[in-house]
């Protein structure tokens, strides 16, 4: 039987310096040096044996990747494949605010032409100057209007404040005007700012510090009251899964009982409250023990299914497969995780 249509909340493009290059504008296309710095060399596909030879056996010109990746989506059935940066997501640490915004537009316009321009099934996703969350107003403003990109990621690490500060309403006011979302996405890359460094080995520093990092910016987030302040915000959680959502709310749900009325004076209900009522989304790992009372729990308004092609820990197409099998998660919720809440998420 074939499969019904799928859209892949999470896949990933693998961009080139010097194919961003090519797109600054002047002053700075005469500017010399990387466009932005990478992290530690871990081996992370374990000496070549944890890898997606489907993919990276294409190339990595975008024109190349662009038919890889129609080739993965006619052969798995995928409707829309929203494309996530991989590199370009450390312009988060460049401390030169106005070389950030140009490196920004360069990326922004470099994926628009070269990805998203090739095939209206491949949507990519930009990145933002976040050192001046105006500057990243304005670059949502255009990358949208202009360029036509549906959504922006956010590492979780390389911000000097947690996303529930004030300083970040310009960037969530025009967020919520144009109806894009803003997509937190994990990373390790300066694992130091979540205790990572204690760790010796990949395996440590990848099942804490994404976690970590993503839950810094929800606790500050939803404890601060953004999506009640903004309530048709739209916000995406990715690659951390699903199941730490009810611990955490649960947390947040008690702090706000005992000290919300001092503390976090934006919120006027529970936090879990606060998430089931607005558009929050969380990506799942299909292989997730306790996905279906979660699921039961929050709503299965709020799940996604991802890809992550081409990353190391990508187990895709098995993942899908996994996920459209377990007999445990009724199939009306597995027809949102698969299809109608990304389709909702980003507007496709």
């Amino acid at each position: 039987m074939a499969r019904a249509p799928v859209i892949d909340a999470d896949g990933h493009i693998l961009e080139r310096q010097e194919d961003v290059r090519k797109y600054l504008e002047p002053p700075w296309d005469k500017r010399r040096g990387g466009l932005w710095e990478g992290s530690y060399p871990w081996d992370t596909e374990l000496r070549g044996t944890l890898t997606n030879h489907d993919y990276r056996d294409g190339g990595l010109e975008p024109e190349r990747q662009v038919d890889t990746w129609l080739r993965i989506a006619d052969r798995e059935n995928m409707e829309t494949v929203v494309l996530f940066p991989t590199g370009s997501g450390h312009v988060a640490y460049i401390p030169e605010p106005e070389w950030a915004v140009a490196v920004c537009r360069a990326v922004n316009t470099h994926f628009a032409n070269d990805y998203g321009s090739r095939s209206p099934r491949l949507r990519p996703v930009g990145v933002l100057p976040m050192q001046d969350p105006q500057a990243a107003a304005d670059e949502l403003r255009h990358a949208v209007t202009e360029l036509g990109l549906v959504s922006f990621e956010i590492l979780s690490q390389g911000l000097s404040v947690g996303l529930g500060d004030r300083s970040y309403d310009p960037l969530y006011a025009e967020a919520e005007r144009l109806g894009v979302p803003l997509c937190i996405h994990g990373t390790r890359s300066k694992l130091e700012e979540v205790g990572g460094d204690q760790f010796k080995t990949f395996a440590e520093v990848h099942t804490y510090v994404f976690p970590a990092s993503i839950t810094l910016h929800f606790t500050s987030i939803m404890a601060n009251g953004v999506l009640e302040r903004f309530p048709r915000l739209k916000l995406a959680f990715l690659e951390i899964g699903a199941t730490w959502l009810p611990y955490w709310l649960d947390r947040l749900d008690e702090h706000w009982e005992l000290r919300g009325e001092h503390e976090m004076p934006h919120v006027s209900k529970r936090p879990t409250d606060v998430f089931r009522e607005h558009e929050v989304y969380v990506s799942v790992e299909p292989e997730e023990t306790l996905l279906p009372q979660v699921i039961e729990h929050i709503g299965d308004g709020h799940f996604l299914f991802a890809s992550d092609v081409p990353h190391w820990d990508a187990r895709f197409p098995e993942n899908l497969e996994f996920l459209e099998s377990r007999e445990d998660i009724p199939a009306e919720s597995l027809r949102k995780i698969v299809y109608d809440n990304a389709k909702r998420l980003f507007g496709l």
